[in-house]
């Protein structure tokens, strides 16, 4: 059992070690003009980008967790399950709908030239700037955050509220003392997340021209023909991203609060009229920003193309994106199920270091996964010109990536119930097949659900890996979504666009309703 663990483990993660081993012999020259020309540049535009989508996802996700879960107030659970929604919109759709949105012929400037002249010249910029792609994908991205918030507060309970309040200290002085060092580490986790997806993403940052690392190894690798470089920047973006990952694992080990959930619910308070319009204020620009006006705008563009819309081919690319989401999130759940039931019976060393490996791999962007395998398939002795560009490929790619989002909600579920569970069944005799089959199947189905949703959402809205490795004549919504777009066509990418969001919004929503059901939080 340990070994077929080893093994799918180092299935897994081969392709990166055949990227960063492909690099040894490259010309010194290629590392030259990589640190001479594109290096700084690349790293600063990244860097920055990430520190003002992290601000902005906050400052987005924060703050309505924590009056939506110690506030009173009239369509309280119908926010919280909006402000949920917003992850529905990949960052690059959210991307294109603004350019369009702030753009000269946008909604924006026209109705400014038609009714304020005085002040459209004012509104004349140009949009296309890092500063504005932060704040836009921070609207995609803020949910990480705001879920991981929305849980951590719902699990500290009001014991320590009410000890911070009988030491005089206010609601505002308790949440900035107390709650936010309690959930520093839900916070760095979502935060983490949010991170990673920026690092990831593709689409949003080559249609607004920012140089990051992905656009980068894009660029090496298709118009300049330079695989080496690519493959440098591959490598150089994959020990950011192990940089990112140690830290985020160091701080969550070194700051680990032990704390009994729920031992008394919040005593939620009734707030006054002003503040409950500040509540209702803070709440609604997130879900109106990065969830209403998106939606809002690409059905209207779909209703203006309704008449030049191809039917068919939107049902065949919603069946490609559906039968490649629902194949790989199948296969996550079953290796993820397996490692976690293994894991738990063994309790192997060897296990645990493979499952850190294993969790690495989310950390890693599509770009970097996509090159690696390319590579990998390319080269002796995994050398093979039927898997290249085949749908084997592309599947194996997609579980890379997300498996590790698959073992997550697995493994808390796992962790969280007693040992004596199975010292009990031992001793009845039962083997771990039945072990299985009659009691961690049953008390873990809602992760199993949990973790298949997750990666089912993912993988419809994937990009990066999806434009590189996909097999001929196939494409998913997202790839036609992007080849619109990148083409000044967003009318016309508007109806893949909403098929996409509708698809996420749906599976979100029962996503929402087992997380809550899970944890108990839709009344906290």
């Amino acid at each position: 059992m340990v070994f077929s663990t080893v093994l799918l483990s180092i299935i897994v993660i081969l392709p990166i070690i055949t990227l960063i081993v492909s690099t040894v012999n490259i010309d010194t020259s290629n590392f030259r003009y990589l640190w001479n020309n594109l290096l700084l540049d690349y790293s600063l535009d990244t860097m920055y980008l990430v520190l003002i989508t992290s601000f902005f996802s906050l400052l987005f996700g924060v703050l309505p967790a924590w009056y939506i879960s110690t506030n009173n107030f009239t369509g309280k659970n119908i926010y919280d399950i909006l402000l949920y929604l917003p992850l529905a919109i990949p960052a690059y759709i959210m991307a294109f709908t603004y350019s369009d949105i702030l753009g000269y012929t946008g909604p924006l400037q026209s109705f400014a030239r038609n009714y304020f002249p005085n002040f459209a010249s004012f509104l004349n910029q140009d949009y296309l700037q890092i500063e504005v792609l932060g704040v836009i994908m921070a609207l995609a991205l803020y949910p990480y955050i705001y879920t991981a918030c929305r849980l951590s507060f719902s699990l500290i309970g009001a014991n320590y509220i009410d000890l911070s309040r009988s030491l005089g200290m206010s609601r505002t002085k308790t949440f900035y003392k107390i709650i936010i060092p309690l959930s520093r580490v839900s916070i760095f986790s979502g935060l983490f997340l949010v991170i990673m997806e920026v690092l990831n993403e593709y689409g949003a940052v080559k249609y607004f021209g920012v140089n990051t690392f992905t656009s980068g190894i894009f660029r090496s690798w298709y118009s300049m023909q330079d695989v080496e470089t690519a493959s440098l920047l591959a490598v150089f973006l994959f020990f950011v991203v192990v940089l990112f990952f140690s830290v985020e694992r160091f701080f969550n080990s070194r700051y680990n609060f032990n704390y009994k959930p729920n031992t008394k619910k919040f005593r939620h308070e009734n707030p006054s009229t002003s503040k409950k319009i500040f509540i209702y204020i803070i709440s609604f620009i997130p879900v109106f920003l990065g969830f209403i006006v998106p939606l809002l705008f690409i059905i209207g563009n779909v209703i203006y193309e309704f008449e030049r819309i191809d039917f068919y081919k939107v049902f065949n690319l919603t069946s490609n994106t559906f039968i490649v989401s629902l194949i790989a999130s199948v296969i996550i759940v079953l290796i993820a199920v397996y490692f976690q039931f293994l894991k738990r019976i063994i309790k192997n060393k060897i296990l645990t270091v493979f499952n850190e490996a294993i969790s690495l791999t989310y950390a890693l962007p599509g770009a970097v996964i996509g090159l690696s395998l390319i590579i990998m398939f390319t080269s002796f002795p995994f050398k093979s010109e039927v898997l290249i560009g085949s749908f084997i490929v592309l599947i194996y790619a997609y579980v890379m990536r997300y498996m590790a989002v698959g073992i997550s909600p697995l493994k808390s579920s796992f962790e969280k119930h007693p040992s004596s569970y199975d010292d009990t069944a031992v001793n009845l005799g039962m083997s771990p097949i039945k072990l299985f089959k009659s009691i961690h199947l049953p008390i873990n189905k809602s992760a199993i659900a949990i973790a298949f949703l997750i990666t089912f959402v993912d993988i419809i809205k994937e990009l990066p890996i999806t434009l590189i490795l996909r097999p001929f004549n196939f494409d998913t919504l997202a790839v036609q979504t992007y080849e619109y777009a990148i083409e000044e066509m967003i009318p016309k990418s508007s109806i893949y666009s909403l098929t996409i969001v509708m698809m996420g919004v749906i599976l979100l929503i029962f996503l929402k309703k087992i997380v809550n059901k899970e944890i108990d939080v839709s009344g906290s």
